[in-house]
């Protein structure tokens, strides 16, 4: 019975061996011919899009899906620098395509599909020790930040909702109005008028608030 176990456990470490054999030799597959495999999809994406009569014959949701390499589903490529910036300008090739029927605006989100990452790789890319690759990354940050912002700001997305996905996918934050401190000092011309005269009489500055009693003394009302 024991002997049985094993052997059962042994033939479903090799058919999981087999399977993460498969997909890294999927992956290396798809990295070393990136260029290639990103223009079959392009075109996938261009024949897709063009074949749509009506302004509304896609959805956001089907538009995602078609962005996504199907053929990398389970799977996260580690790009280099290099891969990342042919997946970027591909990238943007295709929402070119998509924007000519859709208002789709870049994100974070929609661009990790295309690049069939998560945001969690995107934001470790974004703060890389590699300088190259964290340069592109905040290239790319930027074109995502900058699109979102002008179609909100053109009304072709809706503000609020785009301001809150900057808060959270990019950490962007509102300027706040700088704050002004007034210092304002009352004086009482009267007061003041008051310590000329004595000074010009020659009298002591002591008695300007007191007043001279029935007794001869000062002090106060």
């Amino acid at each position: 019975m024991l002997k049985a176990k094993e052997e059962h456990l042994e033939e479903v470490q090799k058919k999981e061996q087999l399977v993460q054999a498969g997909k890294n030799q999927i992956m290396e597959e798809y990295k070393n011919n990136l260029p290639q495999e990103l223009e079959k999809r392009l075109d996938m994406i261009t024949t897709q899009i063009s074949g749509q009569k009506e302004v509304q014959g896609l959805s956001s949701i089907e538009i995602n899906e078609i962005l996504r390499p199907h053929n990398l589903i389970g799977a996260n490529p580690k790009y280099s620098a290099d891969q990342l910036r042919i997946v970027f300008d591909y990238y943007r090739e295709a929402l070119i395509t998509i924007n000519r029927k859709f208002k789709y605006p870049p994100s974070k989100e929609n661009f990790c599909a295309f690049a069939g990452m998560s945001t969690s790789t995107y934001n470790k890319y974004i703060t890389s020790p590699n300088e190259e690759m964290q340069e592109l990354m905040l290239m790319i940050d930027d074109y995502i930040r900058e699109n979102m912002l002008t179609s909100a700001q053109i009304g072709e997305t809706k503000e609020i909702t785009t301001m809150f996905r900057g808060k959270t996918a990019h950490g962007m934050v509102e300027a706040s109005s700088p704050v002004v401190v007034e210092h304002r000092t009352e004086t009482d011309l009267t007061k003041i008028q008051q310590m000329i005269q004595r000074v010009q009489e020659g009298k002591s500055l002591k008695t300007i608030e007191l007043t001279k009693k029935e007794d001869g003394t000062y002090g106060k009302e």
